[in-house]
């Protein structure tokens, strides 16, 4: 099986945007996020990732196809004392479990130096167990692991996060 990262560009947008419509669809079942009227789920800011040079969007190919993507942040997107974070990691369900999103994070990993910053949401535990797991396998001890809940606009309730700190 042939993993690769590639990095997504301007003329990618709508493929891109469509794909992380697929991730907000999966992240609603834990922050509640509804559709909007269009039938789409808000990007937010997504866009930034395609104009600014601080950040760096990866789609994740499997034989040359396209099967989700990793997007990375570094300053001044990222707190002071950060290099980068991995915000978010998207694999379309069909392809897990088969150690792709772990390839990737590999893949991406090795392009990166310094103390990075990984997030999820508590209650999704299938990320979770996956960066937990990452971590064992891969011997990185974490500098730091801590939950901060907050308020989400346009969404309802407190939302925990669980944010873990490493070097590379």
């Amino acid at each position: 099986m042939n993993i690769e990262i590639t990095q997504i560009n301007k003329d990618q947008k709508e493929l891109f945007l469509n794909l992380y419509n697929f991730y907000l669809y999966d992240l609603s079942e834990y922050t509640g996020d509804e559709l909007r009227d269009d039938g789409m789920f808000d990007p937010t800011n997504t866009y930034l990732y395609l104009e600014r040079s601080e950040l760096f969007p990866y789609f994740i190919k499997k034989n040359g196809r396209i099967i989700g993507f990793v997007l990375v942040c570094s300053p001044p997107f990222v707190d002071e004392n950060i290099d980068f974070s991995i915000q978010e990691l998207f694999v379309l369900r069909k392809y897990r479990g088969k150690n792709i999103a772990k390839q990737a994070v590999e893949l991406v990993l090795g392009t990166l130096e310094g103390i990075i910053r990984v997030e999820q949401v508590k209650v999704n535990n299938s990320a979770v167990r996956f960066w937990n797991k990452f971590y064992e396998e891969h011997s990185i001890l974490k500098l730091s692991e801590k939950e901060e809940s907050f308020e989400i606009e346009g969404l309802e309730g407190i939302h925990t996060i669980i944010k873990q700190e490493f070097r590379i």
